[in-house]
C-alpha cells in the first residue's frame, strides 16, 4: 500500500469462487455419503479439495501460484503469496486476490484478468476497497491512502456490549498488571481470550498504538483477574471511541533530503515484567513515513542491565529489518539508501559501533567481540545511530504512556483520523 500512494498505482481485487474445489487430492480420502444419497456399506471417494480439509489450504495455494507462474509472474523470495513481472505485482490471500499495476499498464492488467479468469471461476470486485477487514480509503489527486478496521472494531464493541461513547484516552493505565491470586473459572477465563483474540488482529494489522497493550494483557490468558478483564473491556473502549484511527501513506510528503525513505526503531523496556523480570522490547519500521511492520513483546531471556535488554532488542530488529529489505528488492523497490537502524542506549551504540581492540564493558557474560549486531555493522549491513527517548516512536511499544506522551506517540507512529468523507 505504500507503493501504491507513492506511485499512485492501481489497485483491483478479485475474489475467487469456490477456490478450494478447484484442487485435485493428492491423498486418498473417503467420505460418508451425504443424506440422500447413502448406500449400505458404500463411502464416498474424495476427488477435490473441500473446504474443511487441513490440506486443502495449501493445495490451492500450490495450484494459484502454479497459475501465476504459467502467465509469466515470478514468486517472491521472502513472502510465498506474492508474484510480479515488469508490469505487475500480484499478491492474495487464500481466495482473495489483488493486483497493481501502473495506469499505462491497463491493457496488460486486463488480459492478466482474464487469463486467470478463464482458469478459475473468479469476481472481478473493482478497485480495491476491502481486503480481509480493512478498509482501504484513497485520494488519488493528494496520493494519500489510509488503512483503517473502523467497522471491525465497531462489531468487536457491540459483541461484547462496551460500545459507549465515553471512552478512554489511552487503551493501558499506567499501573502495574499483577498475576491473579486466584483461579479464574472456565467461563470467565474463555471470555476473556475471546476479547483478548478480537484485540489482537487490529494490534498487528493496523493499529500499532495498542501493540504494547495486546502483548501485556496475553500474559494473563490462562488464570485472567477482574482487573485484567476490566484492562481489556477499557482496550476495547478505547479502540471503539478511536475506530476512524488509520494508518496513513503520503505519497507526496516532501521528506528533507537527508531523511530516509525506510526507518527502522528499536527500543526494550529493563525488567519489567514483575514475575519474572524479563524486559519488553519493541521495533517499528515505517516506509514513506507510514508504519508497515511492528512488535512489542516480552524477550525470551532475563538480561542483567538496560544496555544488555537493548543490545537484544537491536538484535532482533535488525534481523527483521535486513529481512524487510530483500522483501523490497522482491517487488524491486531500490531505495538506495543505507539502513539505519534508531536507538535511544548510547552504551549499545558504541559497543556495536566503536572499534576498539578491547571494548570495556559491565556485559562481562557477553562476548561483544562475536555479537553478531556488531559483525553485521562492520560488515556495512546496517548503521546504528542515536535518538534520544522523547522522539523515540518505539518507546510506546515497551511501556505503557501518560496521556501526554501517548497522544505524541500515536502522532509518532503515522496515524490520522479517516477524511471525514469516508466516516460518513
Amino acid at each position: 500500500m505504500a507503493l501504491a500512494a507513492k506511485w499512485d498505482l492501481e489497485i483491483r481485487q478479485l475474489d475467487a469462487v469456490n477456490a478450494f474445489p478447484n484442487s485435485e487430492l493428492d491423498e486418498e480420502v473417503y467420505v460418508e455419503l451425504p443424506d440422500g444419497y447413502k448406500l449400505s456399506g458404500k463411502v464416498g471417494h474424495l476427488l477435490r479439495a473441500l473446504y474443511g480439509l487441513r490440506r486443502s489450504p495449501l493445495l490451492w495455494q500450490k495450484l494459484l501460484s502454479s497459475a501465476l507462474t504459467e502467465l509469466g509472474l515470478q514468486a517472491g523470495q521472502e513472502e510465498p503469496c506474492l508474484f510480479l513481472d515488469n508490469h505487475l505485482i500480484v499478491f492474495f490471500f487464500v481466495d482473495d486476490i489483488c493486483y497493481m499495476y501502473r495506469a499505462c499498464d491497463q491493457a496488460i492488467a486486463d488480459e492478466f484478468r482474464d487469463n486467470l479468469a478463464s482458469r478459475f471461476k473468479i469476481r472481478d470486485l473493482g478497485e480495491l476497497r476491502w481486503f480481509l477487514g480493512i478498509r482501504v480509503v484513497r485520494d488519488r489527486s493528494q496520493r494519500r491512502l489510509w488503512l483503517c478496521q473502523d467497522s471491525y472494531i465497531e462489531a468487536v464493541a457491540a459483541r461484547f456490549n462496551l460500545v459507549d461513547d465515553r471512552t478512554p484516552a489511552t487503551p493501558m493505565g499506567t499501573h502495574q498488571l499483577v498475576p491473579n491470586e486466584n483461579i479464574a473459572d472456565h467461563a470467565f477465563t474463555h471470555l476473556y481470550q475471546r476479547k483478548i483474540g478480537s484485540i489482537l488482529y487490529p494490534a498487528i494489522i493496523t493499529r500499532p498504538d495498542i501493540a504494547f497493550t495486546a502483548a501485556r494483557l496475553s500474559n494473563f490468558l490462562t488464570n485472567p483477574s477482574p482487573d485484567h478483564m476490566a484492562a481489556t473491556n477499557r482496550c476495547i473502549q478505547y479502540l471503539y471511541g478511536s475506530r476512524h484511527l488509520a494508518i496513513l501513506f503520503d505519497g507526496l510528503n516532501n521528506n528533507a533530503e537527508d531523511d530516509k525513505a525506510f526507518k527502522v526503531y528499536t527500543d526494550a523496556s529493563f525488567a519489567d515484567d514483575i514475575q519474572d523480570r524479563k524486559s519488553t522490547q519493541g521495533y517499528l519500521f515505517t516506509l514513506f513515513g507510514g508504519p508497515i511492520a511492528w512488535k512489542s513483546g516480552k524477550q525470551s531471556t532475563v538480561t542483567t542491565s538496560s544496555t544488555e535488554a537493548e543490545l537484544l532488542a537491536l538484535s532482533t530488529a535488525a534481523k527483521e529489518a535486513i529481512a524487510a529489505v530483500r522483501l523490497f528488492r522482491d517487488v524491486r523497490l531500490q531505495l538506495n539508501e543505507d539502513l539505519t537502524i534508531w536507538c535511544d542506549n548510547k552504551q549499545t551504540i558504541r559497543l556495536v559501533n566503536e572499534d576498539m581492540m578491547r571494548i570495556q564493558t559491565a556485559l562481562r557474560h557477553v562476548d561483544i567481540h562475536n555479537c553478531w549486531v556488531r559483525q553485521e555493522a562492520k560488515k556495512g549491513q546496517f548503521e546504528v545511530k542515536y535518538l534520544p527517548t522523547n522522539q523515540m516512536p518505539a518507546d510506546g511499544l515497551t511501556k505503557a504512556l501518560d496521556r501526554g506522551k501517548y497522544e505524541q506517540f500515536v502522532a509518532q507512529l503515522g496515524l490520522t483520523p479517516l477524511p471525514e468523507i469516508e466516516i460518513a
